[in-house]
């Protein structure tokens, strides 16, 4: 069974290091081969730990880098199990314990991605296999979002071989609405959700159905699909992101998206006449206007 990758595959984390640092370790794999990753001969447990399918992100920090004394730690390689099987390399009695990796990506030249400096390796810095969320950051970072960043740095490195493999989110149809009516807002929503983390918007939901306890409102004009249609909108909403994409790459939190009806989610693309756009709070001012006025009308 092939393997699907994406960026929920980043579980584990390793140090790795070669002859103490003056060198860069595993520099000499190539994308498309395997091979085997050790681990230190005291934490057997440690290599059994990962998976087949889980990513592990391999760093390291050698004592020069490209001729100048380095203080940085670069993140270099994301590297696959492909079996259980615990290897024994005899030619590393200190690093005895192996497992057979697959590579997925490897960053060229080995020092492309350092620390952008938001990232704090001391806890992972040991050799063994910590799970990703050891990562701490000072942006405060979710682990999710950790693992998209990551995932991101090597956009420009996966193997050639695995290209295939790479998890493309589809469209989920019947969550956020089918794709039909106006084309402008279509493509948004295609493009938003494909360009963009989808667990983050998915987890952005759940909370919504947590807290509105298995129902969701618009955020705009509290409309309930699942009030109004039945079971026909049952889970039924729109996810606006009120940064948009056009402002360029950068990490979608859920405190970035909104649920929205249909509607609204309409509303918020149109331009006014200054040719900005209203945001949640704005649109909602508009509609409780309207409401309030056409209460008061005396004609109603």
């Amino acid at each position: 069974m092939t393997n699907m990758y994406s960026s929920e595959s980043i579980i584990w984390i390793k140090n790795v290091k070669r002859n103490h640092g003056s060198g860069w370790a595993y520099d000499d794999k190539e994308c498309g081969t395997y091979f085997w990753l050790n681990w230190p001969t005291a934490k057997k447990g440690s290599a059994s730990t990962p998976k087949v399918g889980d990513i592990i992100v391999l760093f390291q920090k050698p004592n020069i880098v490209d001729g100048k004394k380095n203080y940085k730690v670069h993140v270099t390689h994301l590297v696959s199990p492909v079996s259980d099987t615990i290897h024994i390399d005899d030619k590393s009695p200190d690093h005895k314990w192996c497992r057979e990796v697959r590579l997925i990506a490897k960053a060229n030249p080995i020092f492309a991605i350092p620390n952008p400096g938001y990232y704090n390796f001391f806890k992972p810095n040991r050799g063994l296999t910590n799970p990703i969320i050891n990562l701490t950051n000072n942006k405060g970072l979710p682990e999710p979002e950790v693992q998209e960043d990551i995932w991101k740095m090597f956009n420009d490195y996966f193997c050639q071989d695995i290209k295939n493999e790479i998890f493309k989110p589809e469209i989920p149809i019947g969550i956020f609405g089918e794709l039909e009516g106006d084309k402008i807002i279509r493509e948004h929503i295609k493009q938003e959700l494909t360009r963009r983390n989808s667990k983050i918007v998915q987890m952005a939901k759940e909370q919504a159905l947590a807290e509105g306890n298995g129902r969701i409102k618009c955020e705009c004009c509290k409309f309930d699909f699942l009030a109004t249609y039945g079971h026909l909108g049952d889970k039924f909403i729109e996810c606006h992101h009120k940064v948009h994409v056009s402002t360029g790459e950068r990490i979608t939190r859920i405190d970035d998206l909104a649920l929205v009806c249909s509607n609204c989610h309409r509303m918020l693309h149109r331009k006014k006449d200054d040719g900005t756009y209203h945001d949640i709070k704005t649109l909602n001012q508009i509609i409780v206007q309207k409401t309030n006025q056409y209460n008061e009308s005396p004609n109603r």
